[in-house]
C-alpha cells in the first residue's frame, strides 16, 4: 500500500460530511420518523444487537413497535447519529431542515418523487440537497442500510444474522437488488449494505472514500445503474486502489433497453457500455457480469489471500468435472500446468492401477472421502509451480440420503491441510450454482477454504482475483506514481454551435502537436493552372476544401492518382460541379493538393469524441472503408499513456496487419503510438473547445504513420 495524493484533487469528503458519515455507520443514538415503514424497521432492529438509544417521532401515536414516540423532531432529547426518515417527499425536505438544525449525523431517506421523476422533481431535489447541509444523507428513493458492524441497521425487512461484522461493503442503487444481495445463501461476509437510491447527496465516490479506511471493510461492492461524476468516481476508486482495497462492480444498463430503464429509475446519465468498460479497466475496478458472479467475487476478495499468479491445480473424482474445469479455466485465462515427473512419481503409487496424474487431476471415485490418501496427493500437487488449488465437488441436494456425508468434510480437511502445507490459497468449487450447502460453506471458511458456487463463475472470479493481485504488486513496485494520471479529464459543457474545420487547417493544427501529415498545399483554381509540370509529375491527390464540407467523398470532392496539370485541372472542374449539385450553398474556391501516399500495411482511424459523462474518449480502430464494416475499435479515456495506446493497438483484430502478417514487413509501432499520442495531446490542449475529431485514415507503413485525412469539430470560446 502507498499514499496517493488525491485529497488536493477533490476525492475526499469535506470534514463535516465525513464526521457525519462515520456517525451514521457507528450510531449511538438513532431516530425513526414516520409510520408503516418505521414500524417494520423497528421490528427488525429489535431482533438485532443494537445497544444504543432509540427515539421515534410520530405526531399522533404514543408508541410504535414497543418504542415510545415523541410528537416532533424538536422533542428528540439529543442529536441522533442515524435517522430513518419515511415520510412523503415534501415532508422529507421539511424534516431534513429540522434535523440539520438539531445536528443530526446521517439520514436514510425512504421517499421517492425527486430527480427520478424528471423535471417535475428537479426543484424538489435541489431543495432536498440544500436542506441536507453537512448531514450524510442516503437516498432519496432508497430502502435502507444494513449494519453488521455496529448493528444500527435501518432495514424494513428481516435479513440474515452473520457471525462476523467484517466483510464486503456493498453500495447499491437498487433497494430490491440490495435485498437480493443481503439475503443470498452463498456465505458472503458483509460489513455494511447501503441502498444508495438517487445519490442526491452521497454518491459512489463519497461511499468509497468514507469506507476505504474502515478496518471492517475487506472490499467494496458496487451495484450501479450509472455514475454521476466520472472524475470524482475515478479519484475515489484510485484511492481504494492505493490502499489495495478491491472495488467490484456489477452494473445494469449494459443493453440499450437496460440503459433506458436505469435512467428512468434513478435519473443517472447512462453512458455507452464500452466507455464504462474502459473506465473500469483503467481504474483497476473488477467488473462482473451477473449478480451471482458479483457475490462470488466479493466472497473471494474477502476470504482469500492475494494470488501470486494465474496457475491453478484442479482436482476432482470425475473426468467430466475435470473436463468442464479445464474448459472454464482456459476460457477465464487461468493456466493449468502439468505435474512434473517428480510429482507424478510421488502421486502415482497412491492411485488405483488405472489412475493417471494430470492437471486437472482425477483422484478417482475409489478415493472419494479418503482423507489419508488425498492429503499427500493434494499437498504434492500444490507444492509445485502453481499459485492456488481448487477442489471440484458438489454436495447432495436436500432429501438425498447422501446429504451430510462425512466424505465431503474429509475431502475438505485434505484440501485445507494441503493448502496450509504448501502455503497456497485453496478453493472448493461446485459445478452447480447451488452445489454447496450454507452449513458446508461455513465449515470450509473456518478451515481457510473459500467455497465458490458454480464452476464457470469460480474460474472467472479466480482469474479476476489473480489479475487484481498482479495489479497490486505492480502498483507497489512503482509506488503508485502513475495512478494520478488515470483520472479522466473533466470537460466543461460546450455552449454555442459547433463548426467544422477544413482538412488543411485540421492537419496544420494537429501537426503542431506532432502528428505527421502529407506535404500539402492549399491552392485556388488559378494557382493550380500555374503549377509547373515537374511539380505534379508524381501521383497527386486533389481534395475540395471548405469548412462546410466535412464529408468530401460523398460530394465528389476527392480525386486520386492524378498526374500532370491537365488531370488536376479537369478533376478540379468536376469537383466544382459535383459539390454545387451536392451542396448548392457552397462555392468551392480552394483545393488541397497532396502527394499520393504509398500503399500502407494498414489503415487506422483515430478519433476523439466528447462525452458529457466520460469526458474525452479516444477511439482507435480499423480505418478506411473498414470502419463501418468490421467495427474493430477500442475506446480509451483521456489522458492516456503510451503503454495504454500500445495495448489498445495490440487488442485490435487488425493488429496482425501491423505485425508482419503473412511475411509482410512489420509496422513501426513506435511511430504509430507517437501519432496517437499527438492526437491525444491536441485533444488535451483543447478541452474547452473540442467537440470531436477524426483522423481517418491514419496510413501505417514500415517507416511511420501519416494522417491523410483529418477533421476537427469545435465550439469556439465566446469572445
Amino acid at each position: 500500500m502507498h499514499d496517493f495524493p488525491l485529497d488536493a484533487a477533490g476525492a475526499r469528503m469535506r470534514p463535516a460530511l465525513r464526521r457525519n458519515f462515520r456517525r451514521l455507520l457507528a450510531p449511538q443514538r438513532m431516530a425513526f420518523i414516520g409510520g408503516t415503514q418505521v414500524e417494520r424497521t423497528l421490528t427488525t432492529l429489535r431482533d438485532r444487537e443494537f445497544v444504543g438509544e432509540v427515539h421515534v417521532v410520530h405526531p399522533k401515536r404514543s408508541e410504535i413497535a414497543g418504542y415510545r414516540c415523541v410528537p416532533r423532531i424538536a422533542d428528540i432529547p439529543s442529536p441522533p447519529d442515524a435517522v430513518f426518515l419515511a415520510v412523503n417527499a415534501d415532508a422529507t425536505i421539511r424534516a431534513l431542515d429540522e434535523l440539520r438544525r438539531i445536528d443530526a449525523g446521517g439520514v436514510v431517506c425512504y421517499a421517492s418523487g425527486f430527480a427520478e421523476i424528471g423535471e417535475a422533481g428537479a426543484e424538489r431535489n435541489r431543495a432536498f440537497i440544500q436542506a441536507s447541509g453537512d448531514m450524510a444523507v442516503v437516498g432519496p428513493n432508497c430502502y435502507g442500510l444494513v449494519n453488521y458492524v455496529n448493528h444500527g441497521s435501518i432495514w424494513p425487512s428481516p435479513f440474515p444474522v452473520l457471525e462476523t461484522g467484517r466483510g464486503a461493503a456493498v453500495i447499491s442503487q437498487s433497494g430490491n437488488v440490495t435485498g437480493h444481495i443481503v439475503s443470498n445463501g452463498r456465505s458472503v461476509p458483509y460489513s455494511y449494505l447501503i441502498s444508495a437510491g438517487n445519490q442526491a447527496v452521497l454518491g459512489f465516490e463519497d461511499y468509497i472514500d468514507g469506507l476505504v479506511d474502515d478496518p471492517n471493510v475487506t472490499c467494496l461492492g458496487l451495484f450501479m445503474e450509472g455514475i454521476r461524476d466520472v472524475p470524482a468516481f475515478a479519484r475515489a476508486c484510485l484511492l481504494a486502489r492505493s490502499k489495495a482495497i478491491p472495488v467490484i462492480v456489477c452494473r445494469s444498463g449494459r443493453s440499450d433497453l437496460g440503459a433506458a430503464m436505469a435512467a428512468s429509475h434513478t435519473s443517472s446519465l447512462a453512458g455507452r457500455n464500452e466507455y464504462y468498460e474502459a473506465l473500469f479497466a483503467r481504474l483497476g475496478v473488477i467488473e462482473t457480469e451477473t449478480v451471482p458472479q458479483f457475490l462470488e467475487m466479493m466472497k473471494i476478495a474477502s476470504l482469500s489471500a492475494p494470488l501470486a499468479g494465474t496457475r491453478l491445480a484442479v482436482s476432482s473424482s470425475s473426468g467430466g468435472d475435470n473436463g468442464l474445469a479445464a474448459d472454464y479455466c482456459s476460457f477465464a485465462g487461468l493456466q493449468l500446468p502439468p505435474p512434473t515427473e517428480a510429482q507424478v512419481a510421488a502421486i502415482q503409487p497412491l492411485l488405483p492401477e488405472f489412475g493417471h496424474v494430470s492437471n486437472p487431476f482425477d483422484f478417482t471415485a475409489g478415493n472419494w472421502g479418503n482423507e489419508k490418501l488425498l492429503t499427500p496427493m493434494l499437498t504434492t500437487l500444490l507444492s509445485g509451480a502453481v499459485d492456488a488449488g481448487m477442489l471440484v465437488v458438489d454436495f447432495a441436494p436436500a432429501g438425498s440420503p447422501y446429504r451430510g456425508s462425512p466424505a465431503h468434510d474429509a475431502m475438505d480437511r485434505a484440501l485445507a491441510a494441503a493448502g496450509k502445507a504448501a502455503g497456497k490459497p485453496v478453493y472448493h468449487a461446485s459445478v452447480n450454482t447451488g452445489g454447496i450447502t450454507p452449513e458446508a460453506s461455513q465449515r470450509m471458511i473456518a478451515q481457510g477454504i473459500v467455497p465458490l458456487q458454480g464452476l464457470h463463475d469460480a474460474a472467472q472470479v479466480i482469474a479476476r482475483w489473480a489479475a487484481h493481485g498482479e495489479r497490486v504488486r505492480r502498483d507497489a513496485a512503482d509506488g503508485g506514481a502513475a495512478l494520478d494520471r488515470l483520472v479522466p479529464h473533466a470537460v466543461p459543457p460546450l455552449s454555442g454551435a459547433p463548426r467544422t474545420v477544413n482538412e488543411a487547417d485540421s492537419k496544420r493544427r494537429l501537426a503542431a502537436h506532432g502528428l505527421t501529415v502529407p506535404d500539402g498545399r492549399v491552392l485556388s483554381r488559378a494557382e493550380l493552372a500555374g503549377l509547373p509540370d515537374e511539380a505534379v509529375a508524381a501521383p497527386m491527390v486533389l481534395k475540395a476544401l471548405h469548412d462546410d464540407l466535412p464529408h468530401k467523398t460523398e460530394a465528389g470532392g476527392v480525386a486520386l492518382n492524378l498526374r500532370g496539370r491537365a488531370e488536376i485541372l479537369a478533376a478540379a472542374d468536376r469537383m466544382v460541379d459535383s459539390v454545387a449539385r451536392h451542396a448548392p450553398q457552397i462555392r468551392l474556391e480552394r483545393f488541397l493538393l497532396e502527394p499520393m501516399q504509398a500503399p500502407p500495411l494498414a489503415e487506422l482511424i483515430v478519433g476523439v469524441k466528447r462525452d458529457p459523462l466520460f469526458g474525452m474518449v479516444l477511439v482507435i480502430g480499423a480505418g478506411g472503408i473498414l470502419v463501418e464494416l468490421v467495427k474493430d475499435a477500442v475506446p480509451l479515456l483521456l489522458p492516456v499513456g503510451r503503454d495504454d495506446v500500445e495495448a489498445a493497438l495490440r487488442g485490435l483484430k487488425c493488429f496482425p496487419l501491423l505485425d508482419g502478417f503473412r511475411g509482410r514487413p512489420a509496422a513501426d509501432l513506435t511511430a504509430v503510438v507517437d501519432a496517437v499520442m499527438a492526437i491525444a495531446a491536441f485533444a488535451g490542449a483543447h478541452l474547452d473547445t473540442l467537440a470531436e475529431l477524426d483522423v481517418n485514415p491514419l496510413m501505417v507503413g514500415p517507416a511511420g504513420a501519416v494522417a491523410v485525412d483529418a477533421l476537427i469539430v469545435e465550439v469556439p470560446r465566446p469572445d
